[in-house]
This record gives structure tokens, C-alpha cells and sequence, in this order.
């Protein structure tokens, strides 16, 4: 009878730290992602060329609560963004190995003007260059 219900105990424990790993109930801290868009679009001027370059930009941040501070910087955050966008060629926009670059710098400019590291990812969400 013993060894019956030390096994029935045992199935259950195993049952049931098996669900709390696969319903991520585990102890361990979420990751947080926040998605905060600084405007619709930007268009600019492509450099040396006749161009018009247009995209819509999306931060990617790992803490919530931070959107009254970047809604109070979104002037400098969009003129940023907008002077780094125009020095673009037309070669920095056409070919898309350079975009990860272009992802990284706007990443690093942005948090080293709000002075943080929150900024952890940027997408585009339009990518368009046209005349």
C-alpha cells in the first residue's frame, strides 16, 4: 500500500512540475517588449539622387511604461531618425544587407540621446523609395 501511494505522489510531481515548465510557470521572468511608433512616416530626400525615400519606423523596447518619457522627446526622436534617413544613397536603401546596419544606428543614436538602453530592436514597417 505504501509503495502505492509513494508512487501515485511521485507521478504527481512529476506531472506537475512538467506543466509549470511547459506553461512557462516556472519562476522565471517574462520578457517584456513594447512596441512605441515616434509618428506615421518619414519621408526624406535621398542623397545625391532625385529620390524620395519613405518609411515608418517602430522602437522596440524591454520596458514598459517608458512611452510619456519618448511622447516628451518625440521632436528630437523624429529629428534623429529623419537626419540619419537622409543621408541615405540610394544603394544604402536598394540593397537589403544594409538595412541591419541602418537598424543598429538608428538603435545606438536613439539611445544614446535619450540616454538609456532601453531601445533593444527598430523595424520598418514601410520601405519605400520612389520619385
Amino acid at each position: 500500500m505504501k509503495k502505492r501511494v509513494l508512487s501515485i505522489a511521485l507521478i504527481i510531481v512529476i506531472c506537475s512540475a512538467s506543466l509549470l515548465v511547459f506553461t512557462g510557470c516556472s519562476g522565471e521572468e517574462k520578457v517584456v517588449r513594447v512596441e512605441y511608433a515616434p509618428g506615421d512616416v518619414f519621408t526624406t530626400n535621398v542623397k545625391d539622387s532625385y529620390y524620395i525615400f519613405k518609411t515608418a519606423v517602430v522602437l522596440v523596447l524591454d520596458k514598459e511604461g517608458l512611452e510619456d518619457m519618448l511622447d516628451q522627446n518625440r521632436t528630437r526622436i523624429r529629428d534623429t531618425i529623419i537626419f540619419i534617413l537622409r543621408d541615405l544613397d540610394e544603394d544604402s536603401i536598394a540593397k537589403t544587407d544594409r538595412h541591419d546596419g541602418l537598424r543598429q544606428r538608428i538603435m545606438d543614436d536613439l539611445n544614446e540621446l535619450l540616454e538609456f538602453e532601453n531601445i533593444v530592436e527598430v523595424r520598418f514597417n514601410d520601405f519605400v523609395m520612389g520619385r
